[in-house]
């Protein structure tokens, strides 16, 4: 089962987006400073730019996926401690350059847009398109788009 760690205040907030849309298909935490040295994990999303992350992203390798909320400006240069042979880097967030973005935000839920492809977790290409992501008890459109993000390079669907 594949586990996913979260980073950032609104982690709690984003892993239970992310649990929801997996139905416990995978394993999904909110990495606190505590927690740093927890259990590995195959995807990693960097909802802020938290000094947490600089300790968890040189333990990525080249297998695991980093997604990195694109607005936060202060994430990019963290990222230059990435491993060489790092490939698997997505973006997310309401920047027009992200990678996945939110075509449209309403009190139910946001709708999801994968800008360009790239590949999955299991190795088949995640082509451009859009999918629902419901929101639950005033979650913000920022965790529900992190955790879709997630969501979308675990799921072939």
């Amino acid at each position: 089962m594949p586990a996913v760690g979260i980073v950032g205040n609104n982690g709690r907030e984003m892993t239970r987006a992310f649990l929801r849309m997996s139905k416990g298909s995978a394993s999904c935490y909110h990495i606190t400073d505590r927690q740093t040295l927890g259990p590995k994990v195959n995807v990693l999303i960097a909802s802020e730019a938290s000094p947490i992350l600089t300790k968890v992203i040189p333990s990525l390798c080249s297998e695991d996926f980093l997604i990195v909320n694109s607005d936060d400006k202060n994430i990019f240069p963290m990222l230059e401690n990435l491993p060489k042979n790092f490939t698997h880097l997505i973006t997310y967030g309401f920047n027009a350059r992200a990678c996945i973005t939110a075509s449209s935000v309403t009190r139910d839920g946001v709708q999801v847009c994968v800008q360009r492809g790239f590949f999955g977790m299991d190795g088949t290409e995640r082509e451009p398109h859009e999918f629902s992501a419901r929101t639950d008890s005033g979650e913000n459109s920022m965790s529900i788009l992190g955790a879709a993000a997630a969501w979308a390079v675990l799921s072939a669907s």
